[in-house]
């Protein structure tokens, strides 16, 4: 067995790259329902989740804009 090293996620990475670190955090912190957000090279928005009314949807995207406005900490 080999040790592996994982390191945080960056601003750098690709959409692919974020997508995969989150589906590789979602099988480790047992993730109940996602909420992903994006746009397109058009600049279309594009949103997709799992099993979220538009509410819980709201709900979710408003405590990560409180996320993202304290600098990451909540």
């Amino acid at each position: 067995m080999t040790n592996l090293i994982r390191l945080p996620p960056t601003t750098t990475m690709t959409a692919e790259q974020a997508l995969e670190s989150a589906l590789v955090d979602a099988k480790i912190k047992h993730l109940q329902d996602v909420l992903i957000i994006g746009y397109d090279e058009d600049g279309d928005l594009f949103v997709r989740s799992s099993r979220l009314t538009c509410a819980e949807a709201f709900f979710l995207a408003n405590k990560a804009a409180c996320w993202a406005e304290s600098g990451g900490e909540l």
